[in-house]
């Protein structure tokens, strides 16, 4: 729209807010001029193995800022952006694809010169030639408010993959040893804390209530965390990465459509923002 092409986007949620939390590394966005669309920075991120200990893995500190992204504002600007280009807003969901015509599902129809698939890892409409297989990063998280909490307020905790917490529990030891979890924890305020438990990648995908499970006996046994208030919760299965969509085709992929997912972190938001 900003170069003077006539653009439509379609979309069955665009009056809803987007339901997940993202982070974002903070170079990464700045220089794209989005780091106004991230409510919460932490100056330096952590990765814990092990507690310190003979033979334990090095824990890791990164001097790194990284930051929540403020998903509503986030959309908004987007949203924004396409509305002074002129940009055509639809409440609708596309069903079909054939060449550049596109079909929606109240059955009105409209061609195009081009037309951009960003329909995630369900690629409806962009063509690929090998089979999509791939291994899924499987979370469960909630946004807590609590009495009192454990972690400073400037450090996020990006993975700690310790597993005392499970004590005894054999069959969680055995569904931890199949598919091990980390917890990331992003300390909102002294009251107000984001936990999600998560599976780096598997394949089949992991049970999200079994991390559901094991994030409640994680913030008990962990973090002293016993009496909360849960004010939002979200599971999510994140495909990593795949093979690129056939070269040339008259529909182009956009994000996870592309396979633009990083295929050993699951993170895409700068990049999609970057190409975008």
């Amino acid at each position: 729209a900003a170069r003077g092409l006539k653009v439509c986007v379609a979309d069955p949620a665009l009056g809803r807010d987007w339901p997940n939390n993202y982070g974002v590394w903070i170079d990464e966005v700045e220089p794209l001029g989005f780091d106004d669309c991230v409510d919460v920075v932490w100056t330096e991120s952590s990765v814990v193995f092990e507690d310190a200990a003979p033979g334990a893995l090095e824990n890791v500190t990164l001097q790194r800022p990284y930051g929540r992204v403020d998903r509503k504002r986030l959309k908004r600007r987007l949203v924004d952006a396409c509305t002074k280009g002129d940009a055509t807003l639809l409440e609708k969901r596309v069903v079909d694809v054939e060449g550049t015509a596109v079909r929606f599902d109240d059955g009105t129809t409209m061609k195009a010169c081009v037309v951009v698939d960003a329909t995630g890892f369900r690629r409806k409409f962009v063509k690929h030639d090998v089979a999509f297989d791939p291994g899924y990063q499987v979370t469960y998280g909630a946004l807590l408010r609590v009495e009192k909490h454990p972690f400073p307020l400037d450090k996020l905790v990006l993975m700690d993959y310790r597993d005392e917490y499970i004590g005894d529990d054999e069959e969680m030891r055995k569904r931890n040893e199949r598919f091990p979890t980390f917890m990331y924890v992003m300390p909102i305020s002294e009251t107000e804390i984001f936990f999600e438990e998560t599976v780096l990648v598997s394949r089949p995908g992991a049970d999200s209530a079994d991390l559901e499970a094991r994030l409640r006996k994680r913030l008990s046994v962990s973090y002293g965390i016993d009496s909360y208030e849960v004010l939002e919760s979200e599971r999510a299965a994140i495909p990593m990465g795949g093979e690129d969509p056939v070269v040339p085709q008259r529909v182009v992929g956009c994000g996870a459509t592309a396979s633009c997912v990083h295929p050993a972190s699951g993170y895409m938001v700068a990049r999609a923002l970057e190409v975008t």
